[in-house]
């Protein structure tokens, strides 16, 4: 048994002075183990089957969680204004591409780093099938607005954070893939990891630890750190996702 104090955690009431409890009490230093859950990445084969069941937008908007790490509030904040111009932006000198963010958890400061690629199925999405529904719309309702928001739902609104719930729901549960949208979050995180820690290899000047925890927007590297066992854990199933991801296969430590 250890001695805590307890005084400065107690709310000073009208009568606080007659409390006669002890400011000290005895605490038990022994605590039970409980079982850690470790996040899990979705392997190539559960993603592709997850994409092949989402329509759009919504599978572009998978495709920017798991290769961005963005949460689904940031999905649904981000807006035509972000995206940037990717013809003529070579894909051999620009792999990836930083968007600033301008909504994120706790506000804090944020830098995505999306594929070229990705950015160019993106800006043909916004200039076509986002155009071709606007202008429906439009020719039903002159004065319909579809405002700033990048990501539209068939209606022209903007997709909300809970209809994005409730897609990606259904969207695992047709592909029956265990998991939800912030799954792909895991995925992003536990991948990137694994291709900074071979980076770093090379390159001992970086840490891939630090690196992740700044692209995911983690207030606390001991949230990052997590994702540290699951790279031990699952290292085949993150190469494969990685191959899948980024074309790049990490080889084997074995």
């Amino acid at each position: 048994m250890i001695d805590v104090r307890i005084t400065s955690g107690r709310k000073q009431a009208l009568l606080a002075h007659t409390d006669t409890r002890s400011a000290v009490v005895a605490a038990n230093i022994l605590t039970v183990a409980e079982f850690e859950k470790l996040p899990r990445a979705l392997r190539a084969d559960q993603l592709a089957r997850l994409f092949n069941h989402l329509s759009m937008p919504y599978r572009l908007m998978a495709e920017w969680a798991v290769c961005t790490g963005m949460r689904r509030m940031e999905l649904c904040a981000l807006t035509v204004a972000q995206l940037p111009e990717s013809k003529g932006v070579d894909a051999a000198d620009h792999a990836l591409i930083g968007i600033p963010l301008a909504i994120t958890k706790g506000g804090r400061p944020r830098t995505i780093y999306p594929p070229i690629r990705l950015v160019d199925r993106t800006n043909w999405y916004a200039g076509e099938e986002r155009a071709a529904l606007v202008r429906a719309l439009q020719r039903r309702s002159p004065v319909y607005d579809p405002g700033e928001s990048l990501f539209l739902n068939r209606h022209g609104g903007a997709v909300t954070r809970t209809h994005l719930s409730s897609v990606f729901a259904a969207g695992f549960e047709a592909a029956k893939v265990d998991g939800s949208l912030h799954w792909l979050r895991h995925t992003f995180a536990t991948t990137m990891l694994a291709r900074l820690q071979r980076i770093a290899s090379e390159k001992p000047e970086i840490n891939p630890l630090k690196v992740l925890q700044i692209l995911l927007g983690h207030s606390s590297i001991q949230t990052t750190s997590i994702y540290l066992r699951c790279v031990d854990l699952h290292h085949r199933e993150i190469a494969e996702s990685i191959e899948y991801l980024y074309g790049e296969v990490i080889p084997d430590a074995d």
